[in-house]
């Protein structure tokens, strides 16, 4: 086994052999530059954030076995005594590599070299949840093929809402009333706009009651929220819409690698009137994001554990929004390792 200090990073994106000598390493406390281009959630920063949440976990470095570089990587966190998973309901996780697209058999060989290691420290079950198909859509068919051969089994997938930010504006694509929303916003006295440091908790309050409201999944706690965004500088935005002086509605998002800002929390105050103000936030974070370099906008789940949520499935197709599916994958490891 190499040990943490030999690995080196990979200099630039090249085409791996599928015969690439592997080795992996599960680190308790890994450095930032062990993940090549990893984005966000699969990032040795965002581990250490949450790792000590769980009773074990480890960051899993996939590397050149000659040489040390860093080929892949992705972390694992025990949920239940011998079960682990990587990625959650709420975001995802997997393996991470730069050297997209990977040849199927090498992808392969990574994922059982990362099983003999989770198995080797009691680990019988594994259950991964990947980024959404619309995400990385080349590196996405090869490692859903890797997943399923090796006997990985597939629960009802989510459905995440994504679009292009390109020349056109976000409001072009929406439904008639979304689109007049947008359209008469300045005349209602609302406003969208990024938030200063102070208006973060009452964000936090506007989106917390509104996933409430609509079945969505809790967010996470502002501290939390706070801690990565301080660990993480530029990572996580936060946005909101004012009718005059009230927040209305507000969102944080996370910018990923590939140019992708992922809406994770947004919700609205629920009181104004049934001019929804999203159809203005969404409008202005897509302009928002043009303006940084961005080419993905995604809404976050609309469903789950695989139960569309059909308020936020209308409200999507309505913002001009399209559905994407993400899965998550189970196995069960046999007891044995690989010969």
């Amino acid at each position: 086994m190499l040990d943490a200090s030999t690995i080196t990073t990979a200099r630039a994106p090249r085409q791996l052999s599928p015969d690439t000598e592997l080795d992996v390493a599960l680190l308790r406390d890994p450095g930032d530059r062990l993940a090549p281009g990893s984005d966000l959630l699969r990032s040795p920063a965002f581990f250490r954030l949450h790792a000590q949440t769980y009773a074990r976990a480890w960051y899993a470095v996939v590397m050149d076995g000659s040489s040390g570089e860093s080929l892949a990587g992705g972390w694992f966190a025990e949920i239940a005594p011998g079960e682990v998973q990587s990625g959650t309901r709420e975001s995802f996780g997997a393996l991470h590599s730069p050297f997209a697209p990977l040849h199927t058999a090498l992808a392969a060989r990574m994922i059982l070299a990362t099983e003999d290691e989770l198995r080797a420290r009691g680990v019988h079950r594994v259950r991964i949840t990947l980024p959404p198909a619309a995400y990385e859509p080349e590196s996405h068919a090869v490692w859903m093929n890797a997943y399923l051969r090796l006997g990985y089994g597939p629960t009802v997938p989510d459905l995440v809402f994504q679009a292009d930010v390109g020349t056109d504006a976000m409001v072009d694509h929406m439904g008639d009333i979304p689109r007049a929303v947008v359209q008469t916003a300045a005349r209602r006295g609302m406003a969208a706009r990024a938030l200063r440091p102070t208006e973060r908790a009452d964000a936090h309050t506007v989106i917390s009651a509104s996933h409430a409201r609509h079945g969505r999944a809790r967010i996470e706690p502002l501290e939390g929220i706070l801690a990565m965004e301080a660990a993480l500088p530029g990572t996580v935005h936060w946005h909101g819409v004012f009718q005059h002086d009230r927040m209305i509605a507000a969102s944080i998002s996370f910018s990923l690698p590939a140019a992708h800002l992922s809406g994770q929390a947004m919700g609205d105050a629920g009181d104004v009137d049934r001019h929804n103000p999203l159809a203005l936030l969404v409008s202005h974070l897509h302009e928002w994001g043009a303006s940084e370099g961005i080419r993905a906008l995604d809404l976050g789940l609309a469903s789950h554990a695989g139960e569309p949520n059909e308020h936020l499935m209308t409200l999507g197709r309505q913002l001009g929004f399209t559905p994407s599916l993400q899965y998550t994958l189970e196995k069960e490891l046999a007891a044995e390792a690989r010969a």
